[in-house]
């Protein structure tokens, strides 16, 4: 199901081809290929898959100082790595709080590592 005027891919149904069915306003039906998922986009010829954007370091960090484990997921994590990677998201999330810019669980992860 595509967005008429956008092209955005709504959302991908299964449908016989026969059956009645109208589509809601302003969406029509495009049979289905690869790349067609809700998020993507109907080109006028092929479907395109959304741009899925790399995790900022922010987010890498925020997954990272609960890790144990180093990037082979074998070896633990020396202290001097954790404190490392603890204090540079400090740092990260105490910007985003001075640019006004800093949702709950971010909040709640800088008073954590405030009082560690």
């Amino acid at each position: 199901m595509v967005v008429t005027a956008t092209g955005a891919v709504d959302n991908v149904i299964e449908y016989d081809g026969s059956s009645p069915f109208t589509p809601p306003p302003g969406v029509e039906l495009i049979e289905a290929t690869d790349g067609a998922e809700p998020g993507g986009t109907w080109n006028g010829s092929a479907f395109v898959r959304a741009v899925v954007p790399d995790p900022t370091r922010t987010e890498v960090l925020m997954r990272e100082v609960t890790n144990t484990k180093q990037a082979d997921g074998e070896t633990d994590k020396t202290a001097e790595t954790v404190a490392a990677e603890k204090l540079e998201l400090k740092n990260l999330l105490l910007a985003e709080l001075q640019a006004g810019d800093l949702g709950q669980e971010r909040t709640q992860t800088l008073l954590r590592l405030e009082r560690e």
